[in-house]
């Protein structure tokens, strides 16, 4: 077989391709097949058939789960899995007498006549012949172990009713007997070969699982548990550490140690139970927390069917529970390219328990309209769970640990609770529970993991295009005057959106409001809606990179929140925040996307990837409010319930070079405030070298202006084009190689800074006491690290602008400072995140370039950092003279960590800092955030498929945990891969009020399960960290 390492949801050779000369971050995405087809996965039930299989309850929970999986197997769709059932077994004449499990039925894919075939042996078991005699689980999971790896087996041979070779004893019934005719047995005969025959192919890249079906408390003794503990210890690479547990009256059962080595091993086994009646007396809450230790070391999920009467739970319930977990089963080997997405918390000190994720699904055969969604949930914890989890608008966990995207059975808020069947051009329902409920694949409940099912994707398609409130500027108003005017579809020339004449314009502009107007175009994606007035489906475009911002306009209490965020259809849009919300209130069309809706609404001329043969470099994909949002808000005094005043600024990224501005204090009527920046070639006062505006502007407010009471905006000068080509063809001639200040309510500027390089990183602000600046720290995309600080480092304090300094205090870009790497030179795409300790600043990014997210990120060694900097120590920085050849600190300033041993204290006192060696190919592609002392952020690694290695074409991804100080590791590891791989968004952390009331610290983006689940943080320590955000954001 081959060894695994991460398995993707794309499936595309782009790591075989030659190094483009330009790059961008979706590149990732290149050559997505329209038909990729994946292995089966390969899922081993085990049944606990022992003491409660039949108990004498009426009905018994042997009938009730015996109709459950009878009718989940009659049911699975063709073709779709591998499956097998494990039991535990019998003993006495003629079967041996050493206990565990036996394969009852062999993994075999299940086409529709094994299906069938299965499903009638479960029919004819029976409570009393089938029964076993001792539920000693940790020897069943060491029996499917030796199953799955073709090792001889223990308890499993010599069972009259295993799936062996040529049995058709003339006592087991005549479904058991066509199972065992079926090729691929198990064993080869009854005892004289004890070697199984591995169900896993060879070169096979499928995933495997196992689903535990429990019946009650496993009884392992002591001599079973020795026994089973002697057996993992003889495993190569085994940890025989037992898990600490609570309650622990089992902790010494070690079955969920063997659950953890299957899930370490290559094979990677993914284990799901489904806790039947748990007791809540005696051992039954210890047996509970064994099961779910099983799922959390594994990566599964623990599921508990409960009797509502007492006796045994309904049929349904279990099925349920079985399907939900063959549903997330099956996406594992799906296709999916929703990675990056961006999510954003709504927050105002303490955050409000709303989670939004925007996410996007590249188009196949690289057409440039791409499906996207904004989708609503939050934080808390599900029924019978004492973990932290982001949860969907049902309270179940929405997280699907084996993907690392949204679980196929979730539904996000805003998604109706009842089924309709709008997506008509939709075949497969990923949700088995609601196939079986009778729901349509076509339905939008349950959106699941499918972008453009539910969310506000849905409210917006329930609504009439012609209502829709869509903004242009006023070109008829003076130069002085932004006013915004409804887009109509006269309201532009045919000359500006590229129209051959004005009929086609007005098609243009109807259909960038929302009208289906191609729906006669059979090869459009709207297509399967007829009428040309009804919203198109392809209404809600794609959520790249945009953070989006959330603003409560109402109180804690009574809420009423505005979520404003961009799509990459050119619109800004403000969308009713509230749970049950959803609706748009108004969309805003910038100028600099007039050229390309035309190409949005064609849907033809190809996005140019390199490597594919697409004729035009020049192709490229087209964005337009592409970056990250930030919001004001302040009441006109500190005991007003509401906001007085509530202004955004959005960035554009790759869409432009702009900063707009807009007064949204009413939500459902903006006001353009500014609009600063370049367009055309022609800029604005003082911002001559902005270049594409990829950051958030920072808001901050200063005591040396305005005495503190005017807010500023600290501006990166942003990206320029001259970084996509590797080698950098950039010089100090190019754009985004500034820091501004602005005034943010005006967007004058200030005042501005040179830098060596583009900044497109955010600036960190360190403020003081009472909100008022103190320092802010940037870095660039040559490696460089700045302090923005008052006079000789200085605090700001109420210095005046026109006074502050920007100090260069590190180059990192090269191995030494005064190197030019020969252009190719690490970057900083994100800003330092910032712990004060003992009056020094500890800064903690990383380096890497995430535009470049193929074969070039191993021609750089990309590096994780903590810079330390002390402002108002005169030598700080020109004592570093002697180690650098310049008043900076360089890489000899700093701690190299090579390995996984801790740097020694001695090591660490002598320098200014650590670099932490990351993996060949690695590169950090988020920011950092420290929380109680624990430093996290996400990296990306190429993969280039290896002979008999299954490799993530979407790259490796994963998530570290680190001590800011030493970077020790928080668990066992310093990181964890994240499944699915691909570019993760950056953590978000802080302080949530869930809906019980209760107040929790947590954290989203920590986690390797996913980048979208919540938890709470490791255990708090004592590290002061500087209140330097106005709002937490997930982001690109």
């Amino acid at each position: 077989m081959k060894t695994r390492a991460m398995k993707g949801w794309l499936i595309s050779a782009l790591l075989c391709l030659s190094l483009p000369t330009q790059a961008e971050d979706i590149d990732l995405f290149v050559g997505v097949p329209p038909d990729a087809a994946d292995d089966l996965p390969n899922v081993l039930f085990v049944v606990d058939n022992t003491a409660n299989w039949g108990n004498g309850n009426t009905p018994q929970p042997f009938t009730n789960l015996k109709a459950a999986l009878s009718s989940t197997f009659a049911g699975l769709p063709t073709d779709k899995f591998r499956v097998g059932i494990m039991m535990f077994n019998e003993t006495g004449n003629p079967n041996s007498n050493v206990s565990g499990g036996y394969v009852r039925a062999a993994i075999r894919t299940m086409n529709s006549t094994n299906s069938a075939t299965y499903a009638a042996m479960i029919n004819s078991l029976d409570p009393t012949n089938d029964k076993g005699n001792g539920a000693i689980g940790s020897l069943v999971m060491a029996e499917a172990w030796y199953y799955f790896t073709g090792k001889n087996a223990y308890a499993g041979t010599e069972k009259e009713k295993a799936d062996y070779n040529g049995n058709t004893r003339s006592n087991l019934s005549a479904a058991s007997r066509a199972v065992y005719a079926l090729p691929g047995n198990a064993l080869n005969n009854f005892k004289a070969d004890p070697k199984y025959n591995s169900p896993l192919a060879a070169n096979s890249c499928a995933r495997n699982f196992i689903i535990y079906i429990s019946n009650g408390a496993s009884t392992d003794n002591n001599s079973v548990i020795k026994e089973s503990s002697r057996r993992l210890a003889l495993e190569p690479g085994s940890d025989t550490r037992t898990i600490p547990l609570s309650p622990a009256g089992l902790q010494d059962n070690p079955i969920d140690e063997w659950v953890r080595y299957m899930s370490d091993s290559t094979l990677d086994i993914t284990t799901y139970t489904i806790d039947i009646n748990p007791a809540s007396t005696g051992q039954g809450p210890a047996w509970s927390a064994v099961l779910q230790s099983m799922a959390d070391v594994s990566g599964g999920k623990r599921f508990e069917v409960q009797s509502n009467n007492g006796g045994a739970p309904a049929a349904d319930d279990i099925k349920k529970a079985i399907e939900t977990a063959l549903s997330e089963i099956q996406s594992v080997n799906s296709v999916y390219a929703s990675v990056s997405l961006p999510v954003s918390v709504n927050t105002q000190g303490t955050y409000l328990n709303q989670v939004f994720v925007g996410m996007f699904r590249p188009a196949q055969n690289a057409l440039p309209r791409w499906d996207g969604n904004l989708k609503q949930y939050r934080l808390g914890y599900p029924a019978g769970s004492t973990q932290l989890e982001t949860l969907d608008a049902a309270g179940a966990s929405a997280i699907n640990s084996s993907t690392g995207f949204i679980a196929e059975c979730a539904r996000s808020y805003w998604t109706p609770s009842t089924a309709d069947t709008y997506w008509t051009n939709i075949e497969d329902q990923q949700c088995l529970p609601a196939e079986t409920a009778g729901i349509s694949a076509a339905s939008n409940t349950p959106d699941g993991n499918m972008v453009e099912k539910g969310g506000q994707g849905y409210k917006s398609r329930g609504t009439n295009p012609a209502n829709r409130n869509v903004y242009v500027e006023d070109i008829t108003a003076s130069t002085t005057d932004d006013d915004l005017t409804p887009l109509t579809s006269t309201s532009l020339s045919a000359a500006a959106v590229g129209a051959a004449n004005n009929t086609e314009r007005n098609l243009i502009l109807d259909w960038i409001r929302g009208f289906n107007n191609r729906a006669s175009d059979d090869t459009d994606l709207d297509s399967f809606i007829s009428s040309l007035t009804a919203m198109r489906p392809s209404v809600h475009a794609d959520v790249v990179h945009s953070r989006p911002v959330a603003i409560n306009f109402g109180t804690d209490t009574q809420p009423d929140v505005t979520v404003f965020y961009g799509t990459n259809d050119g619109l800004l849009r403000a969308v009713d925040g509230d749970r049950n919300g959803g609706e748009e209130r108004w969309a805003f069309l910038p100028r600099e996307f007039y050229p390309h809706i035309k190409r949005l609404r064609d849907n033809a001329q190809q996005i140019y990837y390199p490597g594919l043969q697409i004729e035009e470099e020049g192709n490229r994909k087209n964005y337009g409010f592409d970056g990250p949002i930030v919001a004001y808000q302040a009441k006109d005094t500190p005991t007003d319930p509401t906001l007085g005043t509530a202004w955004i600024f959005a960035s554009m990224r790759r869409g432009g070079e702009s900063i707009y501005a807009f007064d949204v204090i009413d939500p459902e009527s903006p006001v353009l405030k500014w609009r600063k920046g370049c367009f055309n070639g022609t800029c604005d006062t003082g911002l001559g070298d902005l270049g594409q505006t990829w950051a958030a502007p920072t808001i901050v407010k200063a005591a040396g202006y305005e005495s503190g009471q005017s807010p500023l905006l600290l501006v990166s000068g942003g990206y320029d084009p001259c970084e996509d080509a590797f080698p950098h063809t950039c010089s100090a001639s190019n754009k985004g190689n500034a820091v501004y200040v602005m005034d943010a309510d005006t967007g004058a500027v200030l005042k501005s800074f040179e830098t060596t390089r583009g900044v497109v990183a955010d600036i960190t602000p360190v403020t003081n006491g009472n909100g008022m600046l103190m320092y802010a720290y940037t870095a660039d995309m040559g490696g460089n690290v700045y302090r923005l600080s008052g006079q000789n480092g200085a605090p700001i304090n109420d210095t005046l602008p026109a006074n502050w300094v920007l100090t260069q205090i590190a180059s990192l870009g090269c191995d030494t400072a005064t190197s030019t790497c020969n252009n190719r030179n690490r970057k900083f795409l994100y800003a330092p995140d910032v712990v004060l300790k003992n009056n020094t600043y500890y800064l903690l990014l990383g380096s890497g370039d995430r535009e470049k997210p193929l074969g070039d990120a191993s021609e750089v060694d990309n590096y994780f950092f903590m810079v330390q900097d002390r402002p108002t120590e005169p030598t700080w920085l020109t004592s570093e003279n002697a180690n650098c050849g310049v008043n900076r600190l360089c890489l000899n300033s700093l701690t190299p960590i090579a390995s996984e041993a801790d740097p020694s204290a001695e090591a660490l006192a002598s320098t200014k800092g650590w670099y932490l060696y990351l993996n060949e190919g690695e590169q950090v592609v988020t920011s950092a955030i420290t929380v109680f002392g624990i430093t996290t952020f996400s990296t990306n690694q190429p993969t280039p498929a290896e002979p008999g290695e299954c490799t993530n074409n979407l790259g490796t991804a994963r998530v570290y945990n680190v001590s800011y100080e030493n970077a020790a590791a928080a668990n066992d590891t310093r990181s964890a891969q994240i499944p699915g791989g691909g570019l993760p968004p950056s953590p978000v952390a802080g302080m949530v009020q869930l809906d019980d009331g209760t107040t929790v610290p947590f954290i989203i983006g920590g986690d390797a399960d996913s980048p979208l689940a919540g938890r709470e943080p490791e255990t708090p320590g004592t590290t002061a960290v500087p209140k330097s955000r106005i709002y937490w954001n997930l982001e690109e």
